[in-house]
């Protein structure tokens, strides 16, 4: 059985918290899903890269996978109001499937209220809203894994495949790229 992933690109999305997470993952055997939030494959991310997405998210809303990733960014405040991501949050908080945030994107989370049961970690420049979190760079706690930002895409990505995988892979993927 193969293992999908679906990483979520909303515009304004820090390309490095995507595009690293994609790529790790891939070179793992995972399979990853990109999905546009907005009406169009074509994303603008923070730097003003533009990523073609393999679909809309609307394409997505009654699938599930065996993970949900979502890149932080400026553009997270355009989105915490987003019905499908909101939805697809909650499908996959209460089923108990792995749902990995970086940078600003556990907000994402803290709309839901998940951070009152999870422990989590986020972006300094949105600490104050979290009445609590984890100053570590990744955070893992049951199925819901947090990291600090761009700096930190790499140990998040190979939490995210030692978590749907087995940690094995995630040393092997780290040698292979000479960390």
């Amino acid at each position: 059985m193969k293992t999908e992933v679906l990483v979520i690109l909303h515009p304004g999305f820090e390309e490095i918290e995507a595009v690293i997470p994609i790529d790790l993952l891939r070179r793992a055997g995972i399979t990853v899903h990109t999905a546009s939030s907005n009406n169009q494959l074509e994303v603008q991310s923070k730097g003003r890269i533009e990523i073609k997405a393999d679909s809309l998210l609307s394409d997505h809303e009654n699938k599930l996978y065996d993970a949900l990733i979502i890149p932080g960014g400026p553009g997270i405040f355009e989105i915490r109001n987003h019905r499908i991501i909101q939805k697809t949050i909650r499908q996959y908080h209460d089923l108990e499937k792995c749902i990995a945030c970086i940078c600003a994107a556990p907000l994402l989370l803290l709309d839901q209220g998940i951070n009152k049961t999870i422990t989590m970690t986020c972006h300094p420049s949105v600490r104050e809203e979290f009445s609590s979190h984890d100053p570590k760079a990744t955070v893992r706690d049951k199925h819901i894994i947090t990291s600090k930002g761009a700096g930190t895409a790499f140990p998040f990505a190979l939490s995210i495949i030692e978590y749907l995988l087995d940690k094995e892979t995630a040393q092997s993927i780290a040698s292979d790229i000479c960390m």
